[in-house]
């Protein structure tokens, strides 16, 4: 570093590792592997919200972790009809936990 350069974020510090962020999808009948995954928490919860949007699915949700390290994911967001939920992985929408029936 020539002393231009922001300092890396406090994770990169810590841990060594990339922090990347993951979409995973809830639909009727299954819940779907990865969607995809992003280096920022922005890009991630955009297109979360852009799928849960779609018609067969129930929920999209964003979960953290750090590449090559176990035991760093963590739950970050879950978006159900484009709406953020207040709370990770809980909804009010009943028909995710109903298998879809409400």
């Amino acid at each position: 570093m020539t002393g231009d350069e922001e300092p890396p974020p406090e994770w990169e510090r810590r841990r060594g590792g990339k922090l990347v962020w993951a979409v995973h999808v809830t639909l009727v009948n299954e819940v779907r592997p990865t969607d995809a995954v992003f280096s920022t928490e922005e890009a991630a919860c955009t297109r979360a919200s852009a799928m849960s949007k779609d018609t067969e699915v129930l929920a999209a949700s964003v979960v953290r972790f750090t590449v090559d390290e176990l035991g760093t994911r963590k739950g970050v967001a879950m978006f159900v009809d484009g709406k953020r939920q207040l709370v990770p992985y809980v909804s009010d929408c009943r028909g995710i936990y109903a298998g879809g029936r409400k």
